[in-house]
Parts: C-alpha cells; structure tokens; sequence
C-alpha cells in the first residue's frame, strides 16, 4: 500500500468518526455532552484537513509538514490531575441517547487507532512520524471517550479502574 492509499484510508477513518460526532451534537440532551461530541468533531475535522493537506503534498512536493497535526484533546496525565474536576462536571442524569453514542465512538476510535497502529508497521520516515502521532492523538479520544461512557454508564468504572472495591478485607 503506497503512502497515498494509507493516507487516503485514513481520511475516511476521520471523516466517519467526525460525523458521528457531529451528528451526536444534534442529538444529545445535555450541554456538557454536546460540548465534548463538539470539541472530538473539531478535533476530527483538523485531522480530516490535515490529511488533505498531506494527500496535495504527497502529489506536488513530497514533503509534509507534521507541526500541522495538532490535537486539542488533552494527554492521559492531563486527564487524570483533573478526575475530580471531570466527574463534579458531570451531570448524575445525562440525557438523550448519549450511552449509545459513546459505545459507537468508542468502537470507531479503537478501529481507527488500530488502522494507524498498522500504518507504523508499514510505513518508514516521516510517513511514520505522521501515523505515530496520529495513534497517539486518537489514542487520546480513546481515553476521553472512556471515560465518559464509563461515568453514563454508572457501571462504577473510571477511567478503566474501580471507582470502589467492593470486596470485604
């Protein structure tokens, strides 16, 4: 597969998941979750820009320009100094269809993070820089996405870990 396909199959992993972001907006009750689908649609739309972008340099130069692939969404270790804030934020009763919308974002992004994780194995230079930070950005919206499926669930998971051992010592 040629640097052209992989980036071409990668612009239409980002296209999927930011309109299922986007048409989450449309759809869900409550603000703090619109504003988390808005910021992930955006955050996917500066990706699905980013590839054309490298898909045009791929044809003409050659050469891309990787400081272009930013992320908003924060890091693990940004997340994690901010749980407290993150879960008084969020609503007890979330409303709409939001449970469902997380799990199928959730399944997009881990199949989207495993697509760029296969394109580091098969790519080298600085086509590789590009699918490893990609992984890593989308690793990200793994996380975010989450954490707060596990909070709309009430499963008394957070963030991957027990929010309470329930076993007796």
């Amino acid at each position: 597969m040629s640097s052209q396909e992989i980036f071409a199959t990668a612009l239409q992993y980002e296209e999927k998941i930011r309109d299922l972001y986007r048409s989450a907006d449309k759809i869900i009750d409550d603000e703090r979750g619109r504003a988390i689908f808005r910021a992930l649609a955006d955050d996917e739309q500066s990706h699905v820009d980013f590839l054309h972008y490298s898909l045009e340099q791929l044809k003409t130069t050659g050469a891309i320009d990787m400081n272009r692939l930013v992320t908003s969404i924060p890091t693990v270790k940004q997340l994690e100094s901010k749980i407290g804030k993150l879960k008084a934020e969020i609503p007890q009763h979330m409303l709409g269809d939001i449970k469902s919308v997380l799990a199928g974002a959730l399944k997009l992004e881990k199949e989207t993070s495993a697509f760029y994780r296969d394109a580091c194995k098969k790519t080298a230079g600085e086509i590789h820089a590009i699918f490893e930070k990609f992984l890593e950005i989308e690793e990200r919206h793994v996380d975010v996405v989450q954490i707060e499926l596990d909070h709309a669930q009430h499963n008394g998971m957070w963030f991957n870990f027990m929010e309470v051992d329930l076993e007796a010592y």
